[in-house]
């Protein structure tokens, strides 16, 4: 009788483990949508003397200056964590975006991934929300996208 209840016990304390690992894996669509992913193009500027009637003079450069990503958190509760995966040229980075992100607020953020890059344009390969963590403890994870195995 005992070693039934014990086994039991032990049944449910694995049942609420396996929810619990479930529930913090992917959960279907993420509450991040994103307006804007889009790497900057560096733009040196010449300094003048203050008594200079003109400038800076700002002109173009083959190299990039950064991430700037635009999204809003449509979740329920506050993210305090928004990690996302950009792909540009091929390079992969993961940029991580730390605050208080309310639901329904417009975010503009720039980063500094990318930065010193071949300028090839303003357009990322890919930019999406991979993981969101908020403010009660909860976390949302995007599906593992496969990824290309050597000669497909």
């Amino acid at each position: 009788m005992k070693s039934a209840q014990v086994l039991l016990v032990g049944g449910a304390l694995v049942g609420v483990l396996l929810t619990t690992s479930v529930g913090a894996g992917a959960q279907g669509r993420s509450p991040i949508t994103i307006t804007s992913c889009s790497v900057v193009q560096y733009v040196p500027t010449r300094a003048h003397p203050f008594w200079g009637p003109f400038g800076p003079y700002p002109y173009g450069s083959a190299y990039t200056d950064g991430l700037r990503i635009s999204y809003v958190n449509h979740g329920a509760i506050a993210a305090s964590r928004v990690a996302f995966r950009v792909n540009y040229r091929g390079d992969v980075q993961h940029v991580i975006d730390v605050g208080t992100f309310s639901p329904g607020v417009a975010i503009d953020h720039s980063f500094g991934e990318f930065s010193g890059d071949a300028w090839l344009g303003p357009n990322p390969n890919q930019c999406r929300a991979v993981a969101v963590r908020f403010a009660d403890g909860s976390v949302w994870r995007a599906s593992v996208v496969p990824r290309r195995q050597a000669g497909q």
